[in-house]
């Protein structure tokens, strides 16, 4: 059995490739005229077999089906503006945003019972105009919940929420302000279309360190400071990123030009695009959480690509959707088989 491997390297705004010689895989003993016949492994009896069978099959989705159960919440909203969702990395809290004006962020916790799960309304913010929403990491701030939203004015609000005991109500402790008050608007101003912290393992940039999305250019924003931000990076016709969780100063973007890469270290940051299978529109991309070479993608098409970053190429393609991916996420299944809910 012959296996090519493949190596990348950066060729000009692209992908390339390097092709190894072909490794062929022999036998590690074969039987000769003059030389000893290899020893046999015993046999596995009838019982042993079935055993070995049901542990190597493949999962099925049709047997998970008695397994699997759905809920679904109303969450109460006049405009019907529902824009963003979060959910807590540790705490059982829901952070749902929406585009009206007032009575906007609601937070919700998630308390379970023997047969299912209850959304518990906990607290209701007015903060107008919220499109992106995301919970601040463990250990970054005093209170463990703290949020940042981001607005359609090109503010991002820092949001610490009373726990549970505490009656008092939320309070912004910080600002940071995308727009350029000596330019004049022409029109209206773009939104905070997306925003997230970094991962604790990036050392390229401060501890407490935050990325947005502002129209079509990047933001880099260290926490600890919000008059002007770290860096700013056009990207055009950009519609989402996603921060590598273990690649050190890498984002995955998504756009009209399909996904591609960025390294913020570099001089000259250019966008690192695949060749093959990227021709459609990126509505969404995400870095799997156990594999730092896969990225998962959805495009115009309906369509849902995994890719790995070494190939430069999707080695997985998934249909069956009918309308446009919003959101995707990695889960793992028996601890073994990575699929994804979307």
């Amino acid at each position: 059995m012959a296996t090519s491997l493949m190596s990348m390297y950066l060729n000009g705004d692209e992908f390339a490739y390097q092709a190894y010689p072909q490794l062929e895989r022999h036998n590690a003993v074969r039987r000769t005229k003059d030389g000893p016949t290899p020893r046999k492994l015993p046999r596995a009896n009838k019982k042993d077999e079935a055993w070995i069978h049901e542990l190597v099959r493949p999962p099925s989705l049709e047997n998970l089906k008695p397994a699997l159960v759905s809920q679904e919440w109303k969450v109460p909203d006049s405009s019907q503006h529902l824009t963003s969702i979060s959910a807590h990395q540790s705490l059982p809290l829901i952070a749902v945003g929406s585009g009206s004006r007032e009575k906007n962020l609601l937070v919700y916790e998630m308390v379970s019972t023997q047969n299912s799960s209850q959304l518990c309304h906990r607290q209701t913010v007015s903060l107008r105009n919220i499109h992106s929403l995301s919970w601040a990491p463990l250990g970054r701030f005093n209170s463990d919940t703290v949020l940042a939203t981001g607005h359609r004015n090109g503010l991002v609000h820092l949001v610490t929420l009373p726990d549970g005991s505490n009656t008092n109500s939320a309070r912004i402790i910080k600002k940071f302000n995308h727009s350029d008050p000596r330019r004049l608007s022409v029109g209206p101003l773009p939104r905070i279309s997306h925003l997230e912290f970094t991962s604790s393992v990036w050392t390229c940039v401060p501890d407490a360190s935050m990325f947005t999305l502002y129209g079509e250019s990047v933001y880099l924003w260290d926490l600890s400071r919000s008059d002007r931000p770290l860096m700013t990076q056009r990207v055009g016709s950009c519609n989402g990123f996603h921060a590598s969780p273990f690649r050190d100063g890498i984002l995955s973007l998504s756009g009209a030009f399909g996904i591609a890469l960025l390294d913020i270290r570099a001089k000259s940051r250019g966008l690192l695009r695949p060749k093959l299978a990227n021709h459609s529109e990126a509505t969404v991309v995400k870095w799997s959480p156990y594999n730092s070479n896969w990225v998962a993608s959805a495009h115009e098409d309906s369509k849902l690509r995994i890719w790995d970053i070494r190939a430069a190429q999707p080695f997985a393609e998934l249909t069956g959707h009918s309308d446009i991916i919003n959101t995707v996420w990695f889960f793992l299944f028996l601890q073994t088989n990575l699929t994804m809910d979307f």
